[in-house]
């Protein structure tokens, strides 16, 4: 029992030090090289924990995880910009300009790429690693409570913006570790946390806005995902199941 509590300790230890590391460096490249080298550094740990690879995660080609990554990034997407209409409408965001519609179609292919291993890489880390080691030995309110959690302690740089933000982490963290308890599976929750990063690159690459009230501009948002989790909630006839 001892080495196999030493084992989910070194491995969540090495997996959050390849996460992190490029946030120490300016370089670009360090940032991809680790950000994509993060799968393969979880498919090496996996491999050694006993799993078959990144299944283990609940990456697993089940029926209906395109179906669950497609839903995802539809209401990932939508939420998030749900939150910017309601934040513009209520005069805490300014909307100045936005970019042509050919300059964002050249924008998006780039902004997809970037967007995807970052969220695929902390979902593996604070999901789908716990999910994986937990899920026989803790009860499903456990897991995503300690999941949400740990996610918003990931966010090391942003603890101390306010309770505005950590809130919002917070719920967005419960909402997606329901995603992965109630399907058994990571593509619903990878698709809503990559829907919400290609949402918030876009808005900062191709409109230019102000922000008049910050926290409360947070708080629109963190109660859009409110509304996204209760949607989840009575939508769950939708989502495929890893049986």
């Amino acid at each position: 029992m001892q080495s196999k509590w030493l084992s989910f300790f070194t491995g969540l230890l090495i997996l959050f030090i390849v996460y992190h590391f490029p946030e120490f460096f300016s370089p670009l490249w360090i940032a991809a090289v680790f950000k994509i080298g993060f799968l393969i550094v979880a498919f090496l740990i996996a491999r050694w924990q006993g799993w078959k690879g990144l299944d283990g995660y609940g990456l697993s080609l089940h029926k209906g995880w395109a179906k669950n990554l497609l839903i995802g990034l539809f209401s990932g997407i939508a939420f998030f910009l749900l939150s910017e209409w309601l934040a513009t409408k209520t005069g805490y965001e300014k909307l100045i300009a936005v970019k042509p519609f050919p300059a964002i179609i050249r924008i998006l292919p780039l902004t997809l790429l970037m967007t995807f291993f970052p969220s695929i890489a902390e979902d593996i880390l604070t999901r789908g690693y716990l999910y994986g080691h937990l899920q026989r030995i803790s009860k499903s309110l456990t897991f995503i409570l300690l999941s949400a959690a740990f996610y918003v302690l990931n966010h090391i740089w942003r603890l101390t913006e306010g309770l505005p933000v950590l809130s919002y982490l917070f719920i967005l963290g419960l909402a997606l570790a329901w995603a992965l308890s109630f399907t058994r599976s990571l593509w619903l929750t990878l698709g809503i946390h990559w829907g919400a990063n290609i949402a918030f690159e876009m808005m900062n690459t191709a409109a230019t806005t102000q922000t008049v009230n910050k926290s409360a501009a947070t708080w629109i948002l963190a109660a859009c995902y409110v509304l996204m989790f209760v949607v989840m909630l009575f939508a769950g006839r939708l989502f495929a199941i890893r049986k």
